[in-house]
């Protein structure tokens, strides 16, 4: 995972979580710690495919805790492929890439 990957989470999960960047720390409990609830999680997961060009089953929703969580998903998912974001505009916030 590449520096800018794992930046590019932090990102999505303190836009989706409305929390500075921050408070995130790879391995603390989003749900328990830092308040993230399922249309949070729903959020995040969506965030992370579009920003990644993957495809995350549902049945994953309930594993995804923890940034380390996501990062693993992430790995076993895209591989390779996620060595660079895209940056887009999520629910809640904008990113910097170009229209």
């Amino acid at each position: 995972m590449t520096p800018a990957v794992e930046t590019r989470l932090f990102e999505i999960v303190a836009t989706e979580l409305q929390i500075p960047i921050g408070n995130i720390v790879r391995d603390v409990s989003l749900r328990k710690k830092l308040g993230m609830d399922s249309v949070a999680a729903v959020n995040i997961i969506f965030a992370v495919e579009e920003e990644f060009g993957i495809r995350v089953p549902e049945t994953e929703l309930e594993h995804i805790d923890t940034v380390d969580a996501i990062v693993a998903l992430l790995a076993r998912l895209a591989g390779d492929a996620a060595q660079q974001p895209r940056r887009f505009t999520t629910e809640t916030g904008r990113s910097d890439r170009p229209r």
